[in-house]
């Protein structure tokens, strides 16, 4: 058996994470080894966009990102499907079904399987007068109601749509959206109520994976700033971009 010497030298952290990447060979892989400084930025400006297809696709690129937005992960690594259809168009005019990520998450217990559902960061999951819901809001809800009936009712049909079949029931949906330090009080109570009665419904705002990010790459970002603004006053105080 490898000593925790030879483990922790760099060629074999890399063969590894190759191994781990091969859990799920057609899945998008990452660990929280691929992080640095230069990613807090990218994030930032792609948060600074207001789009969903830029989340999207700074999520694909570093799939660890999808972490920060569980409560409780092993931070084993995080494998995804991007885009994956779990049904497709169906012959009497139903619509396929197409959730933005089926994550799972490495632990000691095995795997936890989510879906994720983006939303845009600069539409709050609240309404501007903080007594309903937004448009936004409704719209994720109801997607991800027929992605997990649809998983409960055709498991197998997913298995073979996304390609993997030891995919299980996923554990609940998460979805991302807004940004809380833009909400004001009445939204911010609207999300949190909401929360604490829909416990297979996570909301995760755009902001809790820029903290988890932050908190992974400081060290670094404070000794090698290696992009323009990375020390500055409203990088560190965590000030939307």
């Amino acid at each position: 058996m490898p000593t925790l010497f030879e483990l922790s030298k760099p060629e074999n952290q890399a063969r590894f994470h190759r191994e781990l990447a091969e859990q799920f060979p057609d899945a998008l892989y990452g660990s929280r080894r691929d992080f640095s400084a230069k990613l807090a930025g990218e994030f930032d400006a792609a948060l600074a966009t207001g789009s969903e297809e830029a989340m999207q696709n700074i999520i694909e690129t570093h799939p660890y990102l999808l972490q920060y937005a569980f409560r409780t992960t092993g931070h084993h690594g995080t494998w995804a499907y991007a885009k994956r259809w779990i049904r497709t168009n169906q012959v009497n005019g139903q619509r396929g079904l197409i959730p933005d990520f089926i994550a799972a998450m490495s632990n000691s217990l095995g795997y936890s399987w989510q879906i994720i559902e983006l939303k845009r960061p600069d539409v709050q999951f609240a309404n501007k007068r903080g007594d309903g819901l937004s448009t936004e809001a409704h719209k994720a809800l109801a997607q991800c109601g027929e992605y997990m009936s649809h998983f409960a009712n055709y498991i197998e049909n997913v298995r073979v749509n996304v390609g993997n079949e030891r995919i299980k029931q996923p554990d609940g949906v998460t979805i991302v959206m807004g940004d809380s330090r833009l909400e004001n009080e009445a939204q911010r109570k609207v999300r949190v109520g909401f929360q604490d009665l829909s416990p297979k419904i996570s909301i995760a705002t755009y902001d809790r994976l820029r903290r988890g990010l932050l908190n992974d790459v400081m060290p670094s970002a404070l000794e090698t700033p290696t992009y323009e603004g990375a020390q500055t006053a409203d990088f560190l105080g965590g000030r939307p971009a």
